[in-house]
């Protein structure tokens, strides 16, 4: 895991650098407050691996499967998230980033 490779590193969830970059991407690409609320939640699971997250085959396949295809696979328990893999144009960012 990149993580342990340099221990300098920090997860991404304790990166007050690469949180507000999310943020700002969330608030780019959902207006209404309550969907960006659906997408921090549903975030809020996908990062540390939680939840529907935490099958063996949902974090393996973060490895093996381009982003589109993992949430096309994986998605469905969190539509937000998956919608906005579906309309942006950096879709790797979620993966990138957790």
């Amino acid at each position: 895991m990149w993580l342990h490779e340099d221990p300098s590193r920090v997860p991404t969830h304790r990166d007050e650098e690469v949180c507000l970059e999310r943020k700002k991407c969330l608030k780019r690409f959902f207006d209404d407050p309550m969907e960006r609320t659906k997408a921090n939640l549903e975030y809020a699971k996908f990062s540390p691996k939680e939840g529907p997250f935490a099958d063996i085959d949902s974090f393996g396949d973060r490895c093996d499967m381009d982003p589109h295809s993992w949430w096309v696979v994986h998605g469905a328990s969190a539509p937000t998230l998956q919608s906005f893999d579906f309309k942006a144009t950096c879709a790797t960012f979620f993966f990138i980033m957790s």
